[in-house]
């Protein structure tokens, strides 16, 4: 059984792949790819070159040039590492920075808010006072009015009580005064048959006299 290729996803969402031998030993495992396309075609990229591949024994090298490429390597990881740790730190910040930006915005529009709706109150309570006054001015004007109205009865009636009184006063008093005439013309009627009769019987004895004094 040749070897064979084995791609797996990783956890991250990447793409890598394994060179498995017969006996099922992993022989080289790849770098991670960002997509499927991308393993595929390395996959494609080490199939055409091992067949011409060389090798390039570097065994015999001292220890010091293992250690150089492991400090290298480290040095590598360690940077990749600080870069990683500024990405995140900058990530970070700049969250805190977005959710700062969105508290003072939300706290700005509730201020904003806030003094719309003591604003949209003052204006209320303008208008509701005003139009208090208004309808106090109203019922102060009518109730003056209906105050002048009442006083201009008021004086019509007592004038109109005046005028009726002395008119009163003058009928009583022409009354009065024709009473007493008629009181007086019928004390001088009775004055004159007083003195008709009186004169009548003065009158009466003297025919006597001059009928003996012509009968003897």
């Amino acid at each position: 059984m040749p070897a064979k290729f084995v791609l797996r996803k990783g956890r991250t969402g990447k793409f890598t792949f394994t060179l498995e031998g017969a006996n099922g030993q992993i022989l080289a495992t790849s770098a991670d790819h960002p997509n499927l396309r991308a393993a595929k075609s390395a996959i494609a990229s080490v199939q055409k070159s091992l067949s011409g591949a060389e090798v390039d024994d570097r065994s015999a090298g001292t220890g010091a040039a293992r250690k150089t490429t492991a400090k290298k390597t480290t040095a590598k990881k360690s940077t990749t590492r600080k870069a990683a740790a500024k990405k995140v730190a900058k990530k970070t910040a700049a969250k805190k920075t977005t959710a700062t930006k969105k508290a003072t915005a939300k706290k700005a529009t509730t201020k904003k808010a806030a003094a719309k709706k003591t604003t949209a109150k003052k204006t209320t309570a303008k208008k509701t006072v005003a139009k208090k006054t208004a309808a106090k001015k109203t019922t102060a004007r009518k109730t003056t009015t209906k105050r002048a109205v009442a006083k201009k009865a008021a004086t019509r009636k007592t004038a109109a009580k005046k005028t009726a009184r002395p008119a009163a006063a003058r009928k009583t008093t022409t009354a009065k005064k024709t009473t007493t005439r008629k009181t007086a013309a019928k004390k001088t009627t009775t004055r004159k048959t007083a003195a008709k009769k009186t004169t009548a019987r003065k009158a009466a004895p003297r025919k006597r006299a001059t009928k003996r004094v012509s009968a003897s």
